[in-house]
């Protein structure tokens, strides 16, 4: 075993090797268990010697409990400087298991949507500490946050964080495109001072995916010309939920909460953090302002009654999470509804339902309304009849004339005068061609309005909410058959549902398939495409940026983890499956009985508006009939 020597003196011995990465590696020290060291690889500890000395002597260790600063330096016997000791940080995994919904069903299971708002807060809280001793984190990314089994936030990688001590910065030195703000994308790293406003823009990008399924918040579909990858968007400003789509020309991907989901504060915060920065304004909000915007959040979820594994906002009428998984087909959380809650008691619920007395049938509504009316020939039915009269006197008029001149003259002319001033007369006598499209249009609005009236003042529309009621009530005794069919059938598709689990432990983020990289993951990401399985179920030439050349990539990795599956007959089936198929039947059973619990006071609400109804009918058929019996008087037929 290797022993390497602390600042004080001290001999520590590495223990067991722990992580490996690009610039060295993370071991156990035997002689403090709640310690772990970093030694460097011969190559990067000269590099590092300045920088890690200056943080241990600024003790920023001291200053936040959310990050695994350094601690002390640790050197070789010979002198030489390896490393550094910093905190050790147990049962704590990457964020990307978490915001990820196919990593999250597997590395934290027990996590809900009120652990993702908790475990976006802890981590505005621990980018706020860092803000609060000096630093800035620079390399802001998934790989630098671990999350615990209870949401709380450690930030690791400490030594690349951009530091001053007095007049030397030491700067950070890289950073992942896709957490970077669009002012410092192209730009040499090396070369540049990082500010907290430059972390804000990482931060929110990191909070986005917590809160939106993993989804990163500039892929989406571009209505422009050519592609847009993330890289692009960033630079342009082209957040993908924002609501000026006229600018940014993008859509969301399918399958995800709305901006305003958790708070239309929130919904503005991500919209300020995510412009383009410009002279007059660049301000992104404050790791300490996501604090408060997120406490308050927390503060305003309620439990969704069909799964309590679903959290939202209060301001919100119905549960997002339950209209996401019913349009994908699947679930985002491992569901938290307890089979074993108790049910209502559904026999006194259908006694309440048929004790409820059907109204009776109604009187019919023209006997209601004919006393209501006092009626009176209009202005338009006395010019009617004034132009009937005038008409009358101009055809006695003619006719008159047509027999002085068939007697006299006996002429053609006074017979054809004579008859069609008789024709025109007689016909001039009826009213009703002069009000035909009006009383058409009233009567047709009286057909409508009593046909309505009918059915709710009588028994109508009461039976068919009584039938509903009743069919939810036979939809609800089935359901404990239905679970029975449902695990049945589990039971028969063990090889297929281990084929399954074996393909979505497969992540896309962990694998190396040839020319897709990180932007490309995050993109897959965020059109809901996180495994092997995805790739095999889902057509990848949907998702932009994705060609035929792209998807026969991820479908050759997807089939070589195929071929790598071997299927084990001993094995039970997956208790994930059977609690999957429980926990639905559960929520179909909430579901049931929550609207089943509205059918007497909704009967009986339905009975006493038929009643009100007969006594008081409203005024729209009031109206509907004084207007048609109003047109049949001005018309002579009343």
């Amino acid at each position: 075993m290797t022993t390497v020597i602390s600042s004080d003196g001290r001999r520590l011995t590495l223990g067991n090797l722990i992580a490996r990465g690009g610039e060295g590696a993370v071991h156990h020290v035997l002689e403090s268990p709640d310690l772990v060291a970093k030694i460097y690889l011969r190559g990067k500890a000269g590099e590092r010697r300045e920088k890690v000395e200056a943080m241990v002597a600024a003790r920023l260790h001291m200053n936040s409990s959310f990050v695994a600063f350094p601690i002390d330096t640790v050197k070789s016997e010979r002198g030489e400087f390896l490393g550094f000791t910093m905190k050790k940080v147990n049962g704590f995994k990457s964020v990307h298991d978490l915001y990820g919904p196919a990593s999250r069903k597997t590395e934290f299971p027990t996590a809900d949507a009120k652990f993702l708002v908790r475990a976006a807060l802890n981590l505005a809280c621990a980018i706020a500490s860092v803000h609060a001793t000096g630093c800035v984190i620079g390399d802001i990314n998934h790989s630098g946050v671990l999350v615990s089994d209870k949401a709380l936030v450690t930030l690791i990688d400490s030594d690349s964080f951009q530091f001053r001590s007095r007049s030397q910065v030491y700067r950070c030195l890289v950073g992942v495109p896709e957490y970077t703000p669009p002012e410092l994308q192209g730009v040499s790293l090396d070369r540049t001072d990082r500010m907290p406003n430059h972390d804000n823009f990482g931060l929110a990008v990191l909070l986005f995916q917590l809160l939106f399924l993993g989804r990163h918040p500039f892929a989406g579909r571009y209505r422009g010309k050519g592609d847009m990858d993330i890289r692009k968007a960033i630079g342009e400003g082209r957040f993908a939920y924002s609501g000026r789509r006229a600018e940014t020309l993008m859509e969301p991907p399918p399958y995800v909460p709305m901006l305003d989901d958790y708070g239309t504060e929130l919904g503005r915060a991500f919209e300020t953090a995510f412009r383009l920065p410009t002279q007059s304004s660049n301000g992104r909000p404050l790791a300490s302002e996501w604090v408060k915007l997120l406490t308050s959040v927390q503060s305003n979820l309620k439990t969704c009654a069909s799964d309590t594994a679903h959290s939202y906002s209060a301001s919100l009428s119905t549960c997002p999470w339950c209209s996401i998984e019913r349009s994908m087909g699947r679930s985002l959380f491992v569901a938290q509804y307890s089979p074993s809650a108790p049910f209502m008691d559904i026999g006194k619920l259908l006694n309440a339902i048929r004790g409820v007395p059907a109204p009776p049938s109604p009187p019919e509504p023209e006997k209601l309304v004919e006393p209501l009316l006092s009626l009176t020939v209009s202005n338009d039915g006395h010019q009617a009849r004034s132009a009937r009269t005038i008409t009358v006197l101009a055809g006695v008029a003619a006719m008159a004339i047509g027999l002085y001149l068939m007697t006299a003259v006996h002429g053609f002319w006074g017979v054809a005068l004579m008859a069609g001033a008789g024709f025109m007369t007689l016909r001039s006598l009826d009213l009703e061609p002069m009000f035909a499209a009006e009383h058409a249009s009233a009567k047709s609005v009286w057909d409508t309005q009593r046909k309505e009236w009918i059915a709710r003042a009588g028994s109508a529309t009461f039976e068919v909410s009584k039938t509903h009621y009743l069919r939810l009530a036979a939809t609800h005794a089935e359901l404990p058959v239905q679970e029975q069919a449902k695990l049945k059938a589990l039971e028969q598709k063990k090889r297929q549902l281990q084929m399954q689990k074996h393909m979505e432990s497969h992540l896309i983020e962990r694998a190396k398939i040839p020319r897709i990289g990180a932007g490309r993951k995050a993109t897959l990401a965020s059109f809901g495409i996180e495994d092997a399985w995805d790739v095999m179920q889902r057509p990848i030439t949907n998702v932009p940026g994705f060609g035929p050349s792209l998807a026969a990539e991820l479908m050759t990795w997807a089939r070589s983890v195929e071929r790598k599956f071997v299927f084990n007959n001993s094995v039970p089936t997956d208790p994930q499956a059977i609690q999957q198929i429980k926990s639905e039947i559960g929520r179909k059973r909430a579901e049931l009985e929550k609207e089943l619990g509205r059918g007497p006071d909704e009967l009986r609400r339905l009975a006493d508006e038929a009643r009100a109804l007969v006594t008081s009918p409203p005024q729209e058929l009031v109206e509907a009939y004084r207007r048609l019996k109003q047109i049949q008087l001005d018309m002579g037929t009343a």
